[in-house]
C-alpha cells in the first residue's frame, strides 16, 4: 500500500509470461489457472519506484481485462488520480495507473474498432485532472504520461470519446501545449533533468497531430508553421528527429493522394527555408538524414529553392554539400542513402549544367561504389532505386551530359546490381526497364516488366545500340571488352597462386539452370555474344573522318588476355586429376579465367 512494491526482474518477467499465454477467456469464463486474482496485485505492482517494473505491470494488465470492461476499469484507474494539486501525492503511483490506463486505451482502440459506450465518465474524468499535464504538476515523467493518455484519445480522426468530450480536451490540451517549455520564446534555458526528454517527446506528439495529422480538428490550422518552426529548431536533437519523422509520414501519405496538385499546400515558405537550412547546417546524423528524406520528397514533386538563412544557395553549391555528405557518411547507411537519393534527383532534374560537372563525375563513381557486393543490402537498393531513376535522364541521353566514362561506368554498376545475390536487389534493378524511351525497345518491350536475366541481357543489347546512338562503338568495344576480360584485380598473380590458397567457399555455387543469372559464365558469354553482334557495325563504320580504335589500347588489352591464357591454362595443367571432383572451386575459378581470356582473343583477333 505504500506504493513502493519491489518485484524481482525474472519474477515479474515469469508473471508477464504467465499474463500472455492465459488471458483471461473472452467470454467471460474463469481462468483455466485462476489468474484472476493476480489483478490488484499486478496494479500494485504499477506502483513500484523502479520506471520499467510500472511499465511491464502496464503491459502485463492488458491481458486479464476484457474488452467490454476496459472503459468500467479506465475509469476507475483514473478516479484514484488526485484530482488537484496536494503535498502527498506518490508520483509513482500516479504514473504507474497513467502507464495502464494508455496500454489498455491503446488494446481497447486496436481490439473493439468501436467509441467507447456513452456515459463511461473517462472523458470527465480527464477534464477534472487537466493539472496532471500543466506546470502545476511538478513532475515532468507524469506530466508527459498524462500527454501520452490525452493524444491516445485526442489524436485519431475517430475519437473513442463523444464528440464535445473530445473538442474539450483538444482545447485544453492545445492550451497546455502554447504555454509548454516547448513553445516558450527561449528554449536554450531550458533545464532538463531525469524524464525531461520524454515529456518534450509527448509534446511533439500533441503538436505533431495539432499541426500536420487533424489541425482542421484542433482547430488550430494557423498554428502549423509557429509549431512547426518550434520543433525544427529545438535544440534537442530527440525533438528534432520525431518532427522530422511526423513530418515525413504526412508527406508520404500525401504523396499517394489522387489529387497530387493539392499535395503540400498545407507547409509555407517558412518551414521550407527551415528544412533547408537543417540540410545544410544539421550536425545529428539520424536528423540530417531524416530532414534529406523530407526534401527527396519536395524534390521529386518540384523544383526546391535552397536558403540557408538570409541566403539563397546554387545548384552547385547543393550538389557540393550533398557530395561531401555522402562521402564522409559511410559510418550511417540511412544519411548515406538520404543524401545520395537527393542528390541523385538533382542530378536528373537538370543534367547540363555545366559548373557542376566535377560533382557529376564524383556523384556518379560514388554511386558505383554503393553496387559492390560488400555493401549492405540497404545501399545496394538505394543505388539501384537511383540508376532506375536516372535511366532516361542520364543513362539513355542522346547527348551524354555525364561523358562516355561515367555513363558506361553506371550501366556496368547496373548489370552488376542485376547479378546480385539479393533477390530484392536484382528485382529492383531490373525496373530500369520501364524507364527506357519507348524508341529505344522493340515493341514487344515496352511498357513491360522482365526478370532480372531478361533485363540483363536486354540491358547489354541496349548499350550496345546506345554506342551506336552516341557514336562511341570503338570505344565501347574496348570497354566491352575489358568487361569480359575481367577486372585488372584478377591478374596473373591471382591466377597463378597455389590451390591450397583458394577456399571452397570463395567460389559462387552451382544454382542450377533456373537460375543462370548468377552463373559468371553465362555473364562471359553474353557479353560474348553482344560483342561479336557490334563488330561488324565497327567495321561498317570505318570510313575516312570516323573515329578508329584506340591502337595501344587494343595492343594492352592483347597482351593482357595472351598472359592470361597462358597462366590459367598452366594452372589447370598443375591441378590434380580429376579436379573437377578433387578440387572443385579451384578447378572452376581457373576454367572461368580461361573463358574470359579464351574469348577476349577471339574478339581482339576479329578486330584485326
Amino acid at each position: 500500500d505504500s506504493g513502493q512494491v519491489k518485484l524481482h526482474p525474472s519474477l515479474f518477467l515469469l508473471l508477464l509470461v504467465l499474463s500472455r499465454l492465459y488471458p483471461s477467456p473472452m467470454d467471460g469464463s474463469s481462468s483455466p489457472l485462476g489468474l484472476a486474482p493476480f489483478m490488484p496485485f499486478i496494479i500494485r505492482c504499477g506502483h513500484s519506484a523502479v520506471y520499467r517494473t510500472r511499465e511491464m505491470a502496464a503491459r502485463a494488465l492488458v491481458p486479464f481485462v476484457l474488452v467490454t470492461q476496459v472503459p468500467s476499469t479506465v475509469h476507475a484507474l483514473l478516479q484514484k488520480l488526485p484530482p488537484e494539486p496536494g503535498p502527498r501525492i506518490q508520483h509513482n503511483h500516479i504514473h504507474g495507473t497513467l502507464l495502464q490506463v494508455l496500454f489498455l486505451l491503446r488494446s481497447y482502440q486496436t481490439d473493439s474498432h468501436r467509441p467507447l459506450p456513452a456515459g463511461n465518465g473517462i472523458g470527465e474524468s480527464l477534464s477534472q485532472r487537466m493539472w496532471l499535464a500543466s506546470r502545476q504538476n511538478s513532475c515532468v515523467v507524469t506530466r508527459g504520461a498524462f500527454l501520452d493518455v490525452l493524444v491516445g484519445l485526442c489524436g485519431p480522426k475517430v475519437s473513442l470519446l463523444e464528440d464535445s468530450q473530445v473538442d474539450e480536451l483538444r482545447q485544453r490540451t492545445l492550451s497546455i501545449l502554447m504555454d509548454s517549455d516547448l513553445v516558450i520564446s527561449d528554449p536554450s534555458s531550458i533545464t532538463l533533468g531525469p524524464g525531461s526528454t520524454q515529456y518534450l517527446l509527448s509534446l511533439v506528439r500533441v503538436a505533431l497531430s495539432a499541426s500536420m495529422e487533424i489541425p482542421e480538428l484542433w482547430r488550430a490550422p494557423q498554428l502549423t508553421t509557429q509549431l512547426l518552426t518550434c520543433l525544427l529548431q529545438f535544440p534537442q536533437y530527440e525533438v528534432r528527429e520525431l518532427a522530422l519523422q511526423g513530418l515525413l509520414r504526412r508527406l508520404q501519405e500525401d504523396e499517394e493522394e489522387e489529387e497530387k496538385e493539392r499535395r503540400h499546400q498545407w507547409l509555407e515558405e517558412t518551414t521550407l527555408s527551415n528544412l533547408t537550412g537543417m540540410a545544410l547546417d544539421e550536425t545529428h546524423p539520424q536528423c540530417q538524414a531524416k530532414v534529406l528524406q523530407v526534401l527527396c520528397v519536395f524534390s521529386s514533386s518540384g523544383e526546391l529553392l535552397w536558403r540557408d538563412g538570409a541566403q539563397t544557395l546554387s545548384q552547385e553549391e547543393v550538389l557540393l554539400h550533398l557530395l561531401t555528405l555522402a562521402q564522409n557518411s559511410v559510418h550511417s547507411v540511412e544519411l548515406q542513402c538520404a543524401a545520395l537519393t537527393l542528390m541523385s534527383q538533382l542530378v536528373n532534374s537538370d543534367p547540363k549544367v555545366a559548373s557542376a560537372m566535377f560533382c557529376f563525375a564524383q556523384w556518379g563513381a560514388l554511386v558505383c561504389s554503393c553496387c559492390s557486393e560488400e555493401q549492405p543490402a540497404e545501399v545496394k537498393l538505394m543505388a539501384a532505386k537511383v540508376l532506375v531513376n536516372s535511366t532516361e535522364a542520364l543513362l539513355t541521353n542522346p547527348h551524354l551530359p555525364l561523358g562516355l566514362f561515367t555513363t558506361v561506368s553506371l550501366w556496368r554498376s547496373l548489370f552488376t546490381l542485376l547479378q546480385d545475390e539479393d533477390h530484392e536487389v536484382r528485382d529492383s534493378a531490373s525496373d530500369f526497364i520501364a524507364n527506357v524511351p519507348a524508341p529505344l525497345l522493340s515493341k514487344d518491350m515496352a511498357g513491360v516488366s522482365v526478370c532480372p536475366p531478361v533485363a540483363l541481357d536486354r540491358g547489354v543489347g541496349l548499350l550496345c545500340r546506345l554506342f551506336e546512338l552516341w557514336e562511341q562503338v570503338p570505344a565501347g568495344v574496348l570497354a566491352l571488352t575489358e568487361w569480359l576480360l575481367g577486372d585488372k584485380d584478377d591478374n596473373d598473380e591471382a591466377v597463378a597462386d597455389d590451390a591450397s590458397s583458394l577456399d571452397e567457399e570463395d567460389f559462387l555455387f552451382e544454382k542450377g539452370d533456373l537460375n543462370l543469372w548468377a552463373e559468371p559464365v553465362q555473364w562471359v558469354k553474353l557479353l560474348h555474344r553482344h560483342l561479336t553482334s557490334l563488330i561488324p557495325t565497327l567495321k561498317q563504320s570505318q570510313h575516312p573522318g570516323a573515329v578508329i580504335l584506340d591502337q595501344a589500347r587494343l595492343h594492352t588489352l592483347s597482351a593482357q588476355a595472351q598472359t592470361k591464357a597462358l597462366s590459367s591454362q598452366q594452372a589447370l595443367d598443375s591441378l590434380p586429376a580429376l579436379p573437377q571432383f578433387s578440387c572443385t572451386a579451384e578447378h572452376a575459378r581457373l576454367s572461368l579465367w580461361h573463358q574470359r581470356a579464351t574469348l577476349a582473343l577471339d574478339v581482339l583477333e576479329r578486330l584485326k
